[in-house]
């Protein structure tokens, strides 16, 4: 079964960052764009599996980029802030891209007989 779900994805002074808000806990790094587009699948997917391995119920897909825009458009926190200011470093400066990724949950495929 094909999912879509809205992802926030971060590029940081050291790497990426991805998270789902439709399913919290769902999160992932990555050194480079393609491995970080890679990881967050991946991650979703195993998420999802335990989910159902777990007997409890997959969160549906209900964000749209705009709601994910929404949600993430809280500001940087000032103690995060001021944890890069007491070492004299500048606060990172964080792009935030949305996008939707489609993602194949093989436990939910039918099984062919």
């Amino acid at each position: 079964m094909k999912l879509t779900y809205a992802v926030v994805f971060e590029q940081t002074p050291n790497n990426y960052g991805a998270y789902v808000p439709d399913v919290p806990g769902c999160i992932s790094t990555g050194k480079t764009w393609d491995e970080m587009l890679g990881m967050i699948r991946e991650a979703l997917v195993f998420h999802l599996e335990a989910m159902l391995e777990d007997g409890e119920p997959l969160p549906e897909p209900r964000m749209s980029i705009d709601d994910a825009i929404a949600y993430h458009s809280e500001p940087v926190p000032e103690d995060v802030l001021d944890s890069y200011r007491e070492f004299g470093e500048p606060a990172p400066t964080i792009s935030t891209r949305f996008e939707l990724v489609e993602i194949e949950v093989p436990a939910l495929q039918p099984e062919t007989v």
